[in-house]
């Protein structure tokens, strides 16, 4: 969004009448002002989405016009709902919205007597976008005076028996003072009067029990109903307060974030997940990762290298792949391992294990691992090669988790064991002026508006060494058979001290991986080392930043997952009190 003045007091288009030769209007300026709120709540009547009836596909221009339409062709009169249940807006949100996703029939819900059916919160999220019944001013639109209550003549009813059974006196003096042939009543339903006494049948009796005991048992359910109510708006309120006073809380070096960390497994299903899983069934992601000699044969040296922590051992390979981990762990002596692939490439996995005649003990599963049952209860180790870019990108670390919670036996181990994330700065200017700078001049033409997307998303790409210039500084580490989920969400303040004199052009983020067993083993995806598919991740700044040698730049990132794709980043990037957002995705 840009403008061209700070000021509020810009010309803005106005809204004209609709009069005739613009002749003045005889009734002075409060006609004209009716008639402009006409055409103002006109024209915002005709900005929202059409209201779709809630027992069909019609669709009315007004969620007036639709709630008139369930009254009168459905039955279903809120009216009566709302006093009957003690509805709030909020429990019109939900049942609206539990409706339209559980689709009962009109008289199921006019039976109901209470709002238990949409009482989960899970009915405040909006089953139709932008759904114009939600916009509806349920407690003001909707007055339930005039309508036929049976639930105030029940409570009447509860009251009269009340008094009834306390105080027979006054009992007996209503009746005679409403009725001009007391003596006829009596007679009829069998009640004598004697002083302070009452005195019927049994049967009438028992029905009177029967009608009071009803009305308690409706009037404690109405209570516990208003409780709920309650409880809703109490919890709303601090979800709204939540909402207001994020951002301004001061946090610290790898400060945990308080909300709930959703993993993947829960935020996607398989089937959303179908393109994530489907892009590792092709030939040439796995002819990319295996031709990664610094990846490849760390993991081998890892395992081949340590035959005293592996003989014997049963393995779980986590996102087996092609099932080269799962090889190297029956090389160093496993006793039996598992490899797991929600991929169709684990077909040519279980090829390429009987190819290399270790189908005796390598085992290949096809399914997401949370939802896949697998041969053995517990693992001595557990193997996974789940990094993504910048480390956390994809959300597998997620999968290795629960593997580990559920699989682990005790003493057993995850490799790689540890992981951490570092950050340096760069001076790039020719990747800078062909990738930021190019818009400024395509072909004699300014196209600045570009700059904005391409900034925005983080970049991938290998830098060369001698293009650093500063420390870098670890603003994460992992220790992955102690984190858990909500570990993968950070914030670091940290340090960066400028090797000489430049303009920075962006931050880099990489990379190391630890396998801490008697025969270590490590690698980097750093720019000071042989490049890996995984290369750097680089966030390009707005402008070049100049800066001086021995200059300390205070700096602070905070990463956490995007809310609409759960395997995708959002990160912010903070240099000498300016932030930056980016996208990992």
């Amino acid at each position: 969004m840009s403008g061209d003045s700070d000021s509020d007091d810009c010309d803005m288009p106005g809204l004209v009448s609709n009069g005739t030769d613009g002749a003045p209007d005889p009734g002075g300026a409060g006609v004209a002002l009716d008639e402009e709120e006409d055409l103002g709540e006109e024209m915002y009547v005709d900005s929202l989405a059409p209201s779709v009836d809630l027992f069909s596909t019609k669709k009315f221009k007004t969620a007036e016009d639709c709630l008139e339409h369930c009254k009168e062709v459905h039955g279903l009169d809120l009216a009566v709902l709302k006093r009957r249940l003690s509805m709030d807006t909020f429990s019109y949100i939900r049942f609206v919205n539990y409706v339209r996703s559980e689709s009962p029939s009109p008289g199921f819900v006019m039976s109901l007597s209470s709002g238990a059916k949409w009482g989960d919160l899970k009915f405040m999220k909006p089953v139709i976008p932008d759904d114009p019944l939600l916009m509806f001013n349920f407690e003001e639109e909707l007055d339930p005076q005039d309508e036929e209550e049976e639930n105030g003549f029940e409570i009447d009813i509860s009251r009269e028996l009340n008094d009834e059974i306390a105080n027979p006196r006054n009992f007996h003096n209503q009746l005679s003072t409403a009725s001009t042939n007391s003596e006829d009543f009596c007679i009829a339903s069998n009640v004598t009067f004697e002083e302070d006494l009452v005195k019927m049948s049994l049967d009438k009796f028992n029905d009177l029990k029967k009608q009071f005991d009803a009305m308690s048992l409706e009037l404690r359910e109405k209570d516990n109903e208003l409780k709920a109510v309650f409880e809703d708006m109490t919890k709303m309120k601090g979800v709204a307060q939540t909402l207001f006073n994020s951002g301004g809380e001061a946090e610290k070096p790898f400060a945990k974030t308080k909300h709930k960390v959703v993993p993947v497994s829960e935020a996607r299903t398989v089937e959303e997940d179908h393109s994530y899983f489907q892009s590792y069934a092709h030939y040439s992601i796995h002819h990319e990762m295996l031709s990664d000699s610094v990846r490849t044969s760390s993991y081998r040296d890892a395992l081949v290298n340590n035959p005293d922590r592996l003989r014997d051992a049963l393995v779980l390979d986590i996102g087996c792949g092609t099932g080269i981990l799962s090889m190297f762990a029956a090389q160093a002596g496993a006793k039996a391992v598992v490899g797991v692939d929600c991929s169709d490439i684990i077909y040519q996995a279980m090829d390429i294990v009987r190819e290399n005649k270790m189908d005796d003990r390598v085992k290949l599963v096809k399914g997401r691992l949370e939802e896949t049952e697998l041969p053995y209860e517990k693992f001595d180790i557990i193997v996974s090669e789940w990094m993504g870019y910048f480390l956390l990108f994809e959300g597998m670390l997620d999968s290795v988790l629960a593997a580990r919670d559920k699989y682990l036996a005790p003493g057993g181990m995850v490799l790689p064991n540890r992981c951490t994330i570092e950050l340096c700065a760069i001076s790039d200017h020719e990747r800078y002026d062909s990738l930021v700078g190019f818009w400024s001049d395509v072909y004699g033409y300014k196209m600045s508006c570009m700059r904005g997307p391409i900034l925005a998303d983080a970049s991938v790409e290998v830098i060369p060494k001698d293009l650093v210039v500063s420390n870098s500084a670890n603003v994460l580490d992992l220790n992955i058979n102690t984190c858990t989920v909500a570990d993968t969400e950070f914030s670091s303040s940290f340090d960066l001290k400028i090797t000489k004199d430049c303009e920075l052009t962006g931050i880099l983020g990489y990379f190391d991986t630890f396998f801490d067993l008697p025969v270590p083993a490590m690698f980097s995806t750093g720019p000071q080392v042989k490049p890996t598919h995984w290369k750097q991740t680089v966030f390009y700044l707005p402008e070049k930043l100049p800066v001086k040698k021995n200059e300390t730049i205070p700096c602070k990132m905070v990463c956490k997952r995007m809310k609409t794709d759960a395997r995708a980043l959002k990160v912010s990037l903070t240099l000498d009190d300016k932030t930056y957002r980016y996208t990992v995705d």
